[in-house]
């Protein structure tokens, strides 16, 4: 995904991210897309743990919660952005890919999909998040 897409995205959709607790290396945050669904719990995990100075995202699907542990080079504000933009930017991949309509060979309900998208297609988990919950 582009820059500019990106940035449209992000605009576009609005999804309820909150800190809970703030400390030194370490923060929790609401993420209530998250709660009642693993999978989407342990995707955005991984996804948080692969960004700059983040040193272990856990995910908690039962309260809905993220506990991040954080390098003392990235700063409780930078990392409130990484959080919320790892979020936004999967709930709207997730909304864009079941709006799409894809005419092109291979591709469409009767292929399967690898990787994350395999995850993602396995257990459904993606309606919740287009009711945006």
């Amino acid at each position: 995904m582009g820059k500019t897409a990106t940035l449209v995205l992000h605009a576009l959709v609005r999804v309820k991210v909150r800190p809970r607790s703030v400390l030194p290396g370490r923060q929790r945050w609401d993420i209530p897309v998250m709660r009642g669904r693993p999978e989407v719990a342990k995707l955005l995990a991984a996804r948080l743990e692969s960004a700059s100075g983040v040193l272990r995202a856990q995910a908690s699907p039962v309260t809905g919660t993220m506990l991040v542990h954080h390098a003392a080079s990235l700063d409780q504000a930078e990392l409130g952005r990484v959080v919320r933009r790892t979020v936004t930017t999967a709930v709207g991949e997730a909304r864009a890919r079941a709006g799409r309509k894809d005419s092109r060979p291979g591709t469409g309900p009767g292929v399967l999909a690898t990787g994350a998208a395999a995850t993602v297609a396995a257990f459904g988990i993606w309606s919740g998040l287009l009711r945006g919950r």
